[in-house]
């Protein structure tokens, strides 16, 4: 009996080899993975509308990885949406990676 041998995870580096894949993920509605290069707060946090700031005891923690489908990108951000509903429009300059399990989009960084 032979074991199943698993599929490399293929690299994408360039912005305009993506384009084809994000295309292909966004046509499939697929599920992504996307990876900040800097921590962001992207769910909903309760704000006290008296003061202005978050509730106390719930601090904004930024997350740097989440999960979400691809519905739009253009040459300058992507279009995110959430499993909760929110939709998030992130610049390319602020993303690390982004990937579905068999596609690996990390971009090349700019100096």
């Amino acid at each position: 009996m032979k074991a199943h041998k698993r599929s490399p995870v293929k690299t994408i580096r360039s912005w305009k080899q993506a384009r084809a894949v994000f295309e292909k993920w966004r046509k499939a509605c697929a599920g992504v993975k996307v990876e900040l290069k800097r921590p962001r707060v992207i769910d909903a946090v309760p704000i006290d509308f008296i003061r202005g700031e978050p509730v106390e005891g719930t601090a904004a923690q930024g997350t740097r990885t989440f999960r979400g489908r691809l519905i739009f990108y253009t040459n300058a951000d992507v279009t995110i949406r959430r499993p909760s509903g929110a939709i998030l429009f992130i610049d390319n300059y602020e993303i690390a990676a982004i990937s579905d399990g068999k596609t690996h989009f990390e971009p090349l960084s700019r100096r």
